[in-house]
């Protein structure tokens, strides 16, 4: 009787182990509905020619997609924590055709978080050949490579987490851990969220985006797990 309780209390503290519970968000996004508000301490998205489409469940109007020529969304955003302080950034996009760069040193910028004034930032998105990387990138402001990996396979859904916890970066590609370094991070709280392309620049995604989240803190493996499927389809 005694080993069975021993065996009951073990497998409690596995499952509790496992389980961990979701911070809160810092921003958030969903487009339902064609909704571009958000919740956060900042301004609603504006839209600069982005348009409704499906999102993975197949339910209208519940992404944002970006035609890779002139359409973006930006919103000011206020109480960022510095991008070298603990941080994760979590989307999903789909692309129908692989990426195309009008040069070898283009890219097609899917989440920007900068402040342009003292020139810091945070960009993700795929970059052309001349930047000598694997494709899928996060990069600092001004181009330095911060994380890598191999572009996944085109007309599907994607999960990406970012995540820095103060000493090492992380990514996750649908659940895995595919790329990590410990670059050095620039210092700076982001006063602008740019989604399709960034500040002053013409590096235009093509595709669609949907459940932009960010969180001032850095999500463990069991939480990353959690949220790819809690939202996976």
């Amino acid at each position: 009787m005694l080993k069975l309780t021993y065996c009951i209390l073990a497998l409690m503290l596995f499952t509790s182990c496992q389980n961990e519970d979701l911070p809160p968000t810092l921003i958030y996004y969903s487009f339902s509905g064609g909704d571009s508000t958000g919740q956060g301490s900042f301004a609603n998205l504006k839209n600069q020619g982005t348009k409704n489409s499906i999102d993975r469940f197949g339910n209208p109007n519940s992404a944002r997609y970006f035609d890779g020529k002139s359409a973006s969304m930006h919103a000011t955003i206020k109480g960022m924590p510095s991008i070298d302080s603990r941080l994760t950034i979590s989307w999903w996009y789909k692309i129908k055709d692989e990426p195309f760069f009008k040069d070898f040193m283009d890219a097609g910028t899917m989440i920007a978080l900068v402040d342009t004034t003292k020139a810091i930032g945070l960009q993700f998105g795929y970059r052309a050949p001349g930047y000598k990387t694997k494709g899928l990138d996060v990069w600092n402001w001004g181009g330095g490579t911060i994380l890598e990996c191999q572009k996944p396979q085109i007309n599907q859904w994607h999960h990406c987490v970012y995540v820095y916890d103060g000493n090492e970066h992380r990514f996750f590609l649908d659940g895995q851990s595919v790329s990590n370094s410990e670059i050095k991070p620039q210092t700076g709280s982001p006063k602008l969220l740019m989604l399709g392309n960034y500040p002053g620049g013409t590096q235009f995604f093509k595709g669609s985006l949907d459940e932009i989240r960010i969180y001032d803190q850095a999500l463990t493996i069991n939480q990353i797990l959690e949220l790819f499927e809690k939202e996976k389809p």
